[in-house]
């Protein structure tokens, strides 16, 4: 993903890469329904037929 925030792959590529769709730390339904699979800093969601969207989360500057 490199510095991207937000990024569409093929799901076929990313089970390719072992990637475990049943695995999550959490589930978040947005306003216009649509669930994102919660993944520690990241967030995926089925964008439309065999893509996928994966959103990384922003990390906040931690204050000393």
């Amino acid at each position: 993903m490199g510095k991207s925030k937000k990024e569409i792959f093929d799901r076929l590529v990313i089970a390719r890469t072992g990637f475990k769709f049943e695995y999550m730390t959490g589930i978040y339904l947005n306003k216009e329904g649509k669930i994102y699979h919660l993944v520690y800093d990241f967030a995926w969601m089925e964008f439309s037929n065999q893509k996928i969207l994966i959103v990384r989360k922003a990390v906040s500057p931690n204050p000393r």
